[in-house]
């Protein structure tokens, strides 16, 4: 009897398992509900609907192993594309969980695919752990590549879920936020290892985005900020205390942040490809730039860095002396307050170095006495104060000889530059300075030695300018 009531008992709990939800058990065999911070919708409003879909082309994402509670204890599947949750009342919530240890999009990379969650046109509240979605026990700290990028792209969030890593896969959280107008809060970003784009346009068109987060790495990834608050709506930029930079660090990292009016301090001294283009592009309320310590640049390391900030009046000091191919092309195009430029010492140009530096620069009077450099470069100078019509008296160029498009357009539409003093012995290749005095004031003095042969025309000496040899 008492064999048969022990069998008659065992029989009875493995029924009672085999009736529960077959749970996600992490390694302890502990449920998650027990251990994990799972993540967390609430309704801000009535009727939200939750779902999520795949995007892609050739061989789609597969659908993630995911499960969805309202009580977190009765757990059921969550399949991409099929399930649609239905949040009927404000405050009703749901709580979702999954065991994805390769990430949510391990496709990305090659077939551009990736899964995000699908919501209506209704305010959600998101909170809980987003690394539950790959670790339902919520312990792992390193994200897979690609693994949360374009989540919740698009969604009306208001608040985000915590982001506990502090190592970070390539592209891990590219665009997670991108496009939520909605949200008003950024989370924690703890990370001191990051990878290439990890976050890039991250909380690219954020507007209701006041607050940054705090950045707390100091040796960067390639791209690993590029976009990241691009058109979002935040009033302050983040600290940036990295001195290690790596190619397109902080590429447009706050293009088009209309509401920032000082720029963080930028203490590296040695530079990247492309590591500040176009980082305050757009910026047309930034009132002052950052001062620029760097003596080592690289190619593109400046290009559009501060393209049409309109508040800007005077530019940094760039102690840089010897220069690389575009470092500053178009790094202050349409800043038309612009009054003053600083001196310009280098001593060593490179391609396209200059070109275009303060294209449509209106309002700049006071350009630097002299542009020191003897030898010059391709397309060096090419358009470099195109349209400055402010613009009376142009710097000194000390070069002797010219090469392929050093001076193309340099002063086109200067129409107040009354003097220029050149060193050049020679006229060289017509392109070389086609057009670069096109347009200028009607009367003015052209100052040259007396060997160079007093050819005229928009490509030579203005007519009814005055010659004075030496």
């Amino acid at each position: 009897m008492k064999k048969s009531l022990i069998v008659f008992l065992s029989l009875l709990l493995v029924a009672f398992a085999c009736c529960k939800k077959n749970d996600i058990i992490d390694g302890s065999g502990n449920e998650p509900s027990a251990v994990s911070n799972p993540l967390c919708f609430t309704a801000e409003e009535d009727s939200i609907t939750i779902g999520m879909k795949r995007y892609g082309y050739g061989e789609l994402n597969p659908i993630p192993n995911i499960e969805y509670s309202y009580d977190m204890v009765v757990w059921r599947t969550f399949t991409a594309e099929s399930t649609v949750i239905t949040l009927e009342n404000t405050g009703d919530k749901v709580y979702i969980r999954g065991d994805n240890p390769l990430g949510l999009n391990v496709n990305l990379e090659e077939n551009n695919s990736f899964i995000r969650f699908e919501t209506n046109d209704k305010k959600t509240a998101v909170s809980g752990n987003l690394m539950s979605l790959i670790d339902p026990t919520c312990r792992l700290r390193k994200v897979p590549d690609y693994c949360f990028c374009d989540l919740f792209n698009g969604a009306r969030i208001t608040t985000p879920p915590e982001l506990p890593a502090t190592t970070l896969g390539k592209r891990c959280y590219g665009g997670l936020f991108s496009c939520c107008t909605e949200l008003r809060t950024a989370p924690e970003l703890p990370a001191t290892k990051l990878a290439e784009e990890c976050y890039v346009s991250m909380f690219l068109y954020c507007t209701s985005l006041k607050v940054a987060p705090k950045l707390p790495a100091t040796t960067l990834a390639a791209d690993c900020y590029a976009d990241m608050f691009d058109s979002s709506g935040i009033l302050e930029a983040p600290e940036l205390p990295a001195t290690t930079l790596a190619e397109g660090c902080y590429s447009a990292m706050f293009a088009n942040c209309n509401y920032i009016t000082e720029a963080p301090e930028l203490p590296a001294t040695t530079l990247a490809a492309w590591c500040y283009s176009s980082m305050f592009d757009g910026c047309d309320q930034l009132l002052r730039a950052p001062q620029l310590p760097a003596t080592t640049l690289a190619e593109y390391c400046y290009y559009y860095m501060f393209d049409g900030c309109r508040s800007l009046t005077i530019t940094p000091a760039l102690p840089a002396k010897t220069l690389n191919d575009y470092c500053y092309n178009n790094m202050f195009n349409d800043c038309i307050n612009l009054t003053t430029v600083v001196e310009l010492p280098a001593t060593t140009v490179a391609k396209n170095c200059y070109e275009r530096m303060f294209f449509n620069c209106i309002n700049l009077r006071n350009a630097p006495e002299s542009l020191p450099a003897t030898t010059l470069a391709e397309s060096c100078y090419q358009e470099m104060f195109y349209r400055c019509s402010q613009l009376e008296s142009a710097p000194e160029l000390p070069a002797t000889s010219l090469v392929s498009r050093c001076y193309l357009s340099m002063f086109k539409d200067c129409s107040s530059l009354k003097s220029l003093k050149v060193h050049l012995t020679n006229w060289g290749d017509d392109y070389d300075t086609a057009f670069w005095l096109a347009n200028v004031s009607s009367d003015g003095v052209f100052y040259c030695p007396s060997s160079l042969p007093q050819e005229y025309g928009i490509d030579r000496i203005p007519y009814w300018w005055e010659v004075y040899t030496f």
